[in-house]
C-alpha cells in the first residue's frame, strides 16, 4: 500500500495566552454546536404546543439538525482544505449564530425544521474544522491531550443537550435556547479570526465539485433511508431503496474520486489501513452505544416508571463520567498512543451493554444498573476522546481536515444505523410501547447491540498502533 506522508509540518509558536485562547475558542464552539444536537428533545412539547402541530411532525426538530450536520460535514473540510481553515470555521460560527437567531424566530414549524437544518451546516463547518485548527497550534506530542479534551468536549455537550433544554424551558422559555448562541457566536466570530491568524495555510487548489454534489446527495439518501426505516420498521421498498439509491451514489463518488487529479477525499487516505480500520471502530461502537442509549432511556421510564427528571438522573453516571474520562485518556494516550486506550475504552462499552442485557428485568435495583452506567461512560469518555484523533493520526497534514470530516461523518452515520438496527431486532422481539414488550425485548436486543460494540473491539486490536512521536510510516 501507499506510504503515509511522514513530513510533519512545525506549529506556529504562540504565546501562552494565545494557546489557552485557542482551547477556548475551540471548546467553546464545539460545545454550542455539539449541545444544539439534542437540545430541543425535551423541549418538544413545548415546541408542538407553540406551533400547534402534531407529533410527527416534531421528528425533523432533530433530524433536519443531524442529516445537514452529518451531510455537509466533508464538504466543509474540503473548503477549509482550500479557502483556509480559520476562514470556513468562523463563517461556519457566523452562520450557527444567525440561523439559531432565525429558529427562534421561525413562524412555523416548516421554517423552524429548515432554520434548524442551517444550523446543522454551521456545526458541520465547526465541529471537523475545530479539530484540525486546534491539533494545528499544539507540539505534536500534546496532540492527543487536545483532542481528547475538545473531544470529551463535544461528547459532554451531546449527553448534556436534553438537560439543558429542559431546564431552559421550565426555567425561562423554549427560545431561550437558540437566543443563548447569538452572542456566543458574536463574540467568537472576531476571537477565532484574530487568534488563529496566520496559523492555517491554504492546501488544495481546487473545489471537486462533482465529488461534493454527489457524496452529499449519496448521505442525504442513506440518512433519509436509514431514519424512514427507523419509524416505519424495516425492510420497506421506500426506505430500502432510499439507502441503495444512497449507497449507488456513494459508489458514483469513489469512481469519481479515483479519477480526478485533486479529489475532496483523495483515494491514499482510504489506502490507509490504520485509517479504515479506525472508521470501522468508529462506526461500530456508535452504533452499538447509541443504538442501547435509545432503548434504556425509555426502559427507565416505561418499565421501571421513573419520570424524565429522575431517568436523566439516573443514567448521569453514563452521561457525566466523561467529562473526568475523555481528558485522562488524551494524557495516557499522549505517553501510551491511543490504539490501547481505544481498544478497553470500546470493551468497557461492550461489558457495559452486556451487564445490562443479563440483569435488566421489570423490577431491577438501581444498584444493579450502576456499574454498567460506571463503565459505559468510562468507555465512552475514551472513545469520544480519541477516536477522531486516531483517524486524523493516520491521515498527512494536508489530509487532516477531511480526516476529520470524514470521522465524525461515520460517526453521525453509526449513530442512525444503531437507532435503526435496535428499533428493528427491538419490534422482531414482539417489543412494543407497552411495560411488558420493552422487558421482553430489550434484554436480547441489547445482546445484539453489546455484539456490534465487540466487533469494534476486534477492529481497535487489529488497527495499527500507533505512537505518541510523530508519525514516520505506515504499511498495510
Amino acid at each position: 500500500m501507499m506510504a503515509t506522508s511522514a513530513v510533519e509540518i512545525r506549529p506556529p509558536e504562540l504565546s501562552t495566552a494565545r494557546l489557552v485562547l485557542a482551547y477556548l475558542i475551540t471548546g467553546l464552539a464545539t460545545f454550542m454546536a455539539g449541545l444544539d444536537n439534542l437540545v430541543v428533545t425535551t423541549a418538544l412539547p413545548a415546541i408542538r404546543a407553540s406551533f400547534e402541530v402534531g407529533v410527527s411532525d416534531l421528528t425533523w426538530t432533530v433530524n433536519a439538525y443531524t442529516i445537514a450536520f452529518s451531510v455537509f460535514m466533508l464538504a466543509a473540510a474540503a473548503l477549509g482544505d482550500r479557502y483556509g481553515r480559520v476562514l470556513i470555521f468562523t463563517v461556519g460560527i457566523a452562520v450557527f449564530g444567525a440561523s439559531s437567531a432565525l429558529v427562534a424566530l421561525a413562524p412555523t414549524m416548516l421554517w423552524f425544521s429548515l432554520f434548524r437544518a442551517v444550523q446543522g451546516i454551521g456545526a458541520a463547518m465547526i465541529i471537523p474544522l475545530a479539530m484540525t485548527l486546534l491539533i494545528g497550534v499544539v507540539r505534536q506530542k500534546e496532540r492527543p491531550i487536545a483532542l481528547g479534551i475538545l473531544g470529551g468536549i463535544n461528547g459532554l455537550a451531546i449527553a448534556l443537550g436534553p438537560f439543558v433544554g429542559g431546564w431552559l424551558v421550565h426555567s425561562v422559555d423554549w427560545h431561550v435556547i437558540f437566543w443563548l448562541n447569538v452572542p456566543i457566536a458574536g463574540v467568537l466570530v472576531p476571537l477565532a479570526a484574530l487568534s488563529f491568524r496566520g496559523t492555517a495555510r491554504v492546501a488544495r487548489a481546487s473545489i471537486d465539485v462533482p465529488g461534493i454534489v454527489l457524496l452529499s446527495l449519496g448521505l442525504t439518501g442513506l440518512l433519509f433511508g436509514l431514519l424512514r426505516s427507523e419509524h416505519s420498521g424495516w425492510p420497506r421498498a421506500d426506505s430500502g431503496g432510499l439507502i441503495l439509491l444512497g449507497l449507488a451514489l456513494i459508489a458514483a463518488f469513489w469512481q469519481v474520486e479515483l479519477r480526478l487529479p485533486a479529489p475532496m477525499l483523495p483515494p491514499r487516505l482510504l489506502g490507509s489501513r490504520g485509517f479504515r480500520l479506525s472508521l470501522a471502530t468508529a462506526l461500530l461502537t456508535s452504533a452499538g452505544v447509541f443504538g442501547a442509549v435509545f432503548l434504556m432511556t425509555q426502559y427507565l421510564q416505561v418499565v421501571l416508571a421513573y419520570n424524565p427528571l429522575r431517568a436523566g438522573l439516573a443514567t448521569l453516571p453514563w452521561t457525566l463520567v466523561p467529562l473526568v474520562a475523555a481528558p485522562a485518556a488524551g494524557i495516557l494516550a499522549s505517553r501510551v498512543g491511543m490504539k490501547w486506550p481505544l481498544v478497553v475504552g470500546t470493551a468497557l462499552q461492550a461489558g457495559a451493554l452486556g451487564w445490562f442485557a443479563l440483569v435488566l428485568r421489570s423490577d431491577v435495583p438501581y444498584a444493579l444498573l450502576l456499574p454498567g452506567l460506571v463503565c459505559a461512560g468510562l468507555g465512552m469518555g475514551v472513545f469520544f476522546a480519541l477516536i477522531t484523533g486516531q483517524a486524523i493520526f493516520f491521515a498527512s497534514s494536508e489530509d487532516e481536515g477531511i480526516a476529520s470530516g470524514v470521522g465524525n461523518s461515520v460517526r453521525e452515520i453509526g449513530v442512525l444505523l444503531g437507532v435503526t438496527v435496535a428499533a428493528t431486532v427491538f419490534a422482531w422481539n414482539d417489543g412494543d410501547s407497552s411495560a411488558a414488550g420493552f422487558t421482553a425485548a430489550t434484554p436480547t436486543t441489547l445482546l445484539v447491540t453489546a455484539g456490534v460494540v465487540a466487533a469494534a473491539v476486534i477492529t481497535a486490536v487489529r488497527t495499527p498502533n500507533d505512537s505518541p512521536t510523530p508519525l514516520t510510516e505506515e504499511s498495510s
